[in-house]
């Protein structure tokens, strides 16, 4: 078998990356020693004829410079102004031929390429003007038909979504957010509309370094009909509008050495005695919609929603229920949403596969009704950011709020107290925006900086005074949380995350083991915790994501939760564009007021098809 050498080019005019040439260096050439004379003599023409610069590649090899006694280290351009003689040497040294050969075939390519985008050029312009040829016939057959029939008919275009433009890329979704307090990874979910809120790990962050013109883009180039993107879904494009509609079938596998709350969601230890469990859910699978309007006075239009097969993170049945569903409008600078959406408090997540995202174990973050105002900003392509301030619900909708009728005395309520909680979050990005491992675009530095006040009421000992009437006792409790999470990627392929946060009351926003407050003496309950994670791309479509998190409570009144943790460990696999493959090992550790402590050993599998 012919074996070959290896050689690494870069040319400094077209600035394209390193490309290799393979030169046979022995196999069935057995005449080659009648072919080394005219070898030396072409080789000495060529190099003679080349400019300094193009030699160095030569240079390059360990054996021309043995074959020419250089010194190994010495800089090739040094080597080549020092000693004019030194190119003839080069084109005579059979060790040297390799690279002088390779820029021969190298310039060869060079010049077919432009030739094929020349010809590929041509071939786009025939074709838009075909097209623009078919659109003046069907309004001329439209028009003509209107004269013989005495009655308007609207003008019958083409399909040209069947055979978009050369060159053109095709239109569909990047995946996007996931629920509760998640957000999915980068990898695997397509971007909302224009900024939309994510409460995951890239979401502000990722808003913040977007620049505004791209935030804002018009859409009035796009062609009209209905395209398919094998892995991402449906889009719908007419008059400058689009409309994307994706959906993520996943099946999760629980194997547990000890009950868990809930089976298909697991967030806390139970206190029961250590019995295996298996369990499969579907539940978190999601159908995501969204929407870009034309644009109006500069101002682009939008929506986005998710759903999925659970009415809230808790629950154990099927249901079809709406998660994010708001509407917006953004000139790329400003940005106003109103709806329900991610909470800006706390929105960064780790990288799991169960969509709770280490909920109860550290990370802050659920979604509820509000209203949004966001002001993106930067400086230069080094520097950029986004202001988010939101008046949003104090309830989330993530968790179950059924009251039982029946016994109403020993039920508490909570409830909003008259007036919206209020979210705020600086995030901040520095260095220039990368394309790394896996598609994503991040900053290599990225930190948020948010927070949330409130209040909520308490009602309890509820009672009947007649019939139609009910009392109860009442309490307002403070609600505030602060919170710091960040984003350090280490390369391409490598990077760290995490989250920080203080706070009370916090029980509403997936955090303080979910206590809002001591149900003794109706005051809310301090928490604080936080999560980190590490993640590596051992490819572009694998992934290892290595973390922890840890809440605490206190003051949670009898029977209460102190203190719950989660270590993970997964391995990731889109194994193409529509299937993704995953396996995560859990560590989960709940320590009770009354029960102590409560660990449990679980095993994660994944299979998700993208549709």
């Amino acid at each position: 078998m012919p074996t070959h050498i290896s050689i690494g080019v870069q040319t400094p005019a077209s600035g394209s990356p390193r490309r290799t040439a393979l030169i046979p260096a022995s196999g069935d050439l057995r005449a080659w020693p009648l072919l080394v004379p005219l070898a030396l003599l072409g080789g000495a023409a060529v190099a003679t004829d080349l400019p300094l610069a193009s030699l160095e590649p030569a240079l390059a090899l360990p054996a021309c410079r043995q074959a020419l006694r250089l010194s190994p280290d010495a800089p090739a351009a040094l080597l080549l102004k020092g000693d004019p003689g030194l190119a003839a040497r080069i084109g005579a040294t059979p060790a040297c031929q390799p690279a002088l050969g390779a820029l021969q075939r190298l310039e060869s390519l060079e010049r077919e390429l432009q030739q094929s985008r020349l010809q590929v050029a041509a071939q786009q312009a025939q074709l838009a003007a075909e097209a623009a040829r078919q659109e003046t016939l069907a309004a001329e057959l439209a028009q003509l038909r209107s004269q013989l029939g005495g009655s308007g008919v609207a003008a019958s275009k083409p399909a040209p979504s069947a055979l978009p433009a050369p060159g053109s890329p095709a239109p569909g979704p990047a995946p996007g957010p996931s629920p509760a307090t998640i957000a999915s990874s980068p990898a695997s979910t397509p971007a909302p509309p224009s900024g939309a809120p994510t409460n995951g790990a890239s979401s502000s962050a990722a808003a913040a370094a977007a620049s505004p013109e791209s935030q804002s883009g018009s859409t009035s180039a796009q062609q009209s009909g209905l395209s398919y993107t094998n892995g991402k879904g449906f889009t719908l494009q007419s008059n400058g509008a689009s409309l994307k509609l994706w959906a993520e079938a996943k099946l999760l596998g629980f194997s547990s050495s000890r009950y868990t709350f809930n089976s298909g969601q697991p967030l806390i230890v139970s206190p029961k005695n250590p019995d295996t469990s298996y369990d499969l859910s579907a539940q978190q699978s999601m159908v995501y919609g969204a929407f870009q309007g034309p644009q109006w006075h500069g101002w682009t239009p939008g929506a986005f929603a998710i759903f999925w097969l659970q009415d809230n993170i808790l629950a154990e049945g099927y249901q079809f229920t709406p998660v994010v569903y708001y509407g917006e409008i953004s000139n790329g600078t400003w940005r106003f949403a109103a709806g329900q959406g991610f909470d800006v408090f706390a929105p960064r997540d780790p990288d799991t596969l169960p969509n709770g995202k280490l909920a109860a174990s550290g990370n802050p973050g659920a979604y509820r009704p509000q209203f949004r105002l966001e002001n993106h900003f930067k400086a230069g392509e080094g520097f950029g950011g986004a202001l988010q301030l939101a008046a949003a619900s104090p309830v989330t909708t993530a968790l179950p709020d059924q009251v039982d009728l029946s016994n109403l005395q020993s039920q508490e309520i909570v409830e909003d107290n008259g007036w919206p909680n209020v979210e705020g979050r600086l995030s901040l990005g520095f260095g220039a925006t990368k394309e790394r491992a896996g598609g994503r675009q991040l900053r290599p530095l990225e930190l948020g900086f948010s927070g949330v006040v409130g209040q909520l009421r308490v009602l309890d000992n509820i009672r009947a005074l007649t019939p139609l009437t009910l009392t109860s006792d009442r309490s307002v409790i403070s609600v505030w949380g602060a919170a710091f999470d960040g984003q350090l990627a280490l390369g391409r392929r490598l990077g760290i995350s995490g989250e920080l946060y203080t706070g009370q009351g916090l029980g509403e926003y997936m955090s303080g083991i979910l206590q809002t407050y001591n149900r003794s003496s109706n005051q809310a309950v301090p928490t604080s915790g936080g999560w980190a994670q590490l993640y590596v791309y051992l490819s572009d479509n694998l992934r290892l994501n290595l973390g922890y998190g840890i809440d605490h409570a206190q003051d949670g009144g009898a029977f209460s939760l102190l203190t719950n943790s989660t270590a993970f460990a997964n391995l990731v696999w889109d194994v193409n564009p529509w299937l993704q493959l995953g396996l995560e090992g859990n560590y989960k550790l709940t320590t009770y007021d009354t029960f102590g402590d409560k660990d449990a050993w679980i095993v994660i599998s994944q299979v998700m098809f993208r549709l």
